[in-house]
């Protein structure tokens, strides 16, 4: 487009700017005058802890996306790039007529499910190099149930900290295939916190797409399923056996003939799938939103 990119009459600059996120399917908050910021690769998936990874601001009269430590674009190239407008002139239609959430380019979303990858093994191997006490949740399990039984199930499961502290899961499937990583930031206390986002190194945009369930290259019958990771960690711990996870409430698959240990909050939604295991009946200080890997702690600080 060169310097016709710009050309005054387009599009409305301040109304574009304040319609950017529902145009990009993104939570964009304010984080300076006539800028919005969220933690958010360019191509839309998720950043680990930056909450202003994408900037998106008005400049020589137009809106620009622009990534730090990456590239910019324009709002309409960024629309024709990520977010289904066919060409220029329909991505100025889509910011004047269509604010509204995008429908993500066919094609882009076609070659990346052509083109599946899997991570290779020397970044597991790489990832085992740190400490794993670097991890708060692996120091907070040793505490519950050892620091031989914690290493060893951590080990089973393939996960492994990272050098600024947080917890790894590295989801394989049944053939041992590395599928993807999913980093998740844990307090002293072994709870997770919710003011630093969950975060993938390997994306579904580059490819990294298959999503089996966490713990599914493990061999043996399945004792259940449950939602957290961590939850899933505690389980064998504790209970012994083979327990899988979903990774989040809406992620259940593949589930036949298997138990279902939903969070307390899950049951109405998983029981459509399955049978539900009532795992928190005898348990008396069960809240609303508690889950297993909740009830195993409980046990353990009350024996």
């Amino acid at each position: 487009m060169g310097s016709d990119e710009f050309r005054r009459g387009q599009y409305d600059p301040l109304v574009a700017l304040r319609n950017a996120g529902q145009l990009m399917g993104m939570d964009l908050k304010p984080c300076g005058p006539g800028r919005l910021c969220g933690p958010y690769y360019l191509d839309g998936s998720m950043h680990a802890w930056r909450r202003d990874k994408i900037k998106v601001y008005i400049w020589k009269g137009g809106v620009f996306v622009s990534e730090e430590g990456g590239h910019t674009l324009s709002l309409p190239n960024w629309l024709i790039q990520y977010g289904g407008a066919a060409d220029w002139k329909d991505a100025i239609r889509i910011i004047n007529g269509q604010p509204q959430n995008i429908v993500w380019n066919r094609e882009f979303r076609e070659k990346i499910s052509v083109q599946k990858r899997y991570v290779a093994r020397d970044a597991l191997v790489g990832a085992k190099a740190y400490d794993l006490n670097l991890s708060p949740l692996f120091r907070h399990m040793c505490s519950l149930f050892g620091e031989e039984k914690t290493r060893k199930v951590w080990e089973e499961y393939c996960v492994t900290a990272n050098s600024k502290g947080g917890t790894v899961f590295w989801y394989l499937n049944p053939n041992g295939d590395i599928c993807h990583d999913k980093i998740v930031w844990y307090g002293e206390d072994g709870h997770r916190l919710r003011d630093k986002a969950m975060g993938r190194t390997y994306r579904m945009a580059d490819g990294y797409t298959e999503k089996p369930l966490f713990g599914s290259h493990l061999q043996g019958p399945v004792s259940g399923i449950l939602e957290s990771e961590k939850s899933c960690l505690y389980a064998a711990c504790y209970y012994g056996g083979v327990w899988l996870a979903t990774g989040g409430l809406n992620a259940l698959r593949d589930v036949a003939g298997v138990p279902l240990y939903p969070d307390r909050d899950g049951e109405k939604q998983w029981s459509q799938y399955g049978d539900c295991v009532d795992w928190y009946s005898d348990w008396p200080e069960c809240g609303d939103h508690s889950d297993l890997g909740d009830k195993i702690e409980w046990l353990i600080k009350n024996k």
